[in-house]
């Protein structure tokens, strides 16, 4: 856990990160969470800094207004702005350790697909996606250079977008893309397969860095202890869990509509055939042994055979390479990647 120091947006990723939602509603704060993700320590952030964050939404609202896709988790800074699609989920905030460890010169902007707010409704083709992101982008920024990126799922938006960009004329001097999922891995079965890893994974890697945080052996055993009876706890509770879920999703708008883009997101990525693009791809992959990977990343050689590759550290953890603490190391493979094209 950070301490109360860190800055908003970093909060708010690492709650986007453990799969809590959290909105303002009139003058209040409102939350959901997994069972058991939302701990003493965040339940004391979002009391405690109630009015920083709900300022900060609001600020972040309005300043997108005229162009709701663009979310500026770094407006400043004499770099080529970046445009980045999240994954499936359509977490801006999953940018944003990558965005602050770019620097203060580095402009950055997620983009936030259509179907999050009560104005829009999500989209089942990645073309019209991408047509949505490129209107605004044009309107946002007429004229200069950018950088279009795209993470994980979201890398065949940010190559259709890029595709589209150039052909309306726009300055498109980068494709980058973040341990990208290529779409035919969205087959049904390779697809539950390869996240249900990557889930577990993820499960195992955080306890083994909890593990290692602890000061002796004692302290690690009775963490193991105390993870294995809630878990025996959890199991009795899953059911119930389950239903209060499917309830919840009927009442709250707001989750009902985080449901409804991811399952409409994957739709949309299982009907895309990606077509040659010729401008310059970077792909960046947290590692070497990745390319074996269910996420199929290598598959875009197909379609743009002048990528060029970039590979992390072999200890950097693929399914969360963009925060910390290998948030460092793929900003640095960025930069790296700028350098190269100088």
């Amino acid at each position: 856990m950070k301490t109360d120091l860190m800055k908003i947006p970093d909060l708010l990723a690492d709650l986007a990160g453990r799969d809590i939602t959290v909105w303002v509603d009139g003058d209040r704060l409102r939350c959901n969470a997994p069972a058991g993700a939302l701990t003493p320590e965040f339940r004391d952030q979002l009391r405690d800094r109630k009015s920083e964050i709900i300022g900060f939404l609001n600020m972040a609202a309005a300043a997108v207004r005229q162009q709701p896709a663009i979310v500026p988790l770094q407006p400043h800074g004499a770099q080529m702005p970046i445009y980045a699609v999240p994954g499936h989920n359509g977490a801006v905030f999953s940018f944003s350790e990558l965005s602050k460890h770019l620097g203060d010169d580095q402009p950055f902007f997620a983009l936030e697909p259509p179907g999050l707010d009560e104005r829009t409704e999500p989209m089942e083709r990645v073309e019209d996606i991408a047509a949505y992101f490129a209107e605004q982008i044009l309107e946002f920024q007429p004229t200069g250079p950018c950088v279009i990126a795209g993470y994980c799922s979201g890398a065949a938006t940010a190559y259709e977008l890029a595709r589209l960009l150039v052909q309306r004329g726009a300055d498109v001097r980068c494709l980058a893309l973040f341990g990208p999922l290529h779409p035919s891995t969205y087959q049904v079965r390779s697809r539950l397969l390869f996240f249900y890893a990557k889930r577990q994974a993820g499960a195992v890697a955080m306890h083994l860095r909890k593990l290692a945080k602890l000061p002796s052996l004692e302290a690690r055993l009775q963490y193991l202890t105390d993870r294995l009876r809630k878990r025996s706890e959890g199991g009795r509770a899953l059911l119930a869990h389950i239903r209060a879920d499917k309830e919840t999703e009927k009442t709250d708008t707001v989750l009902e509509r985080r449901a409804r883009l991811k399952s409409t997101a994957i739709t949309a990525l299982r009907r895309y055939t990606p077509v040659p693009y010729r401008g310059r791809v970077c792909v960046f992959l947290p590692n070497k042994a990745w390319e074996r990977s269910g996420a199929a990343p290598l598959r875009w050689l197909r379609v743009a055979p002048q990528a060029e590759l970039y590979y992390g550290p072999k200890q950097c953890y693929g399914p969360l390479m963009l925060e910390e603490p290998d948030a460092p190391a793929i900003a640095e493979l960025y930069r790296q990647s700028v350098r190269s094209s100088e």
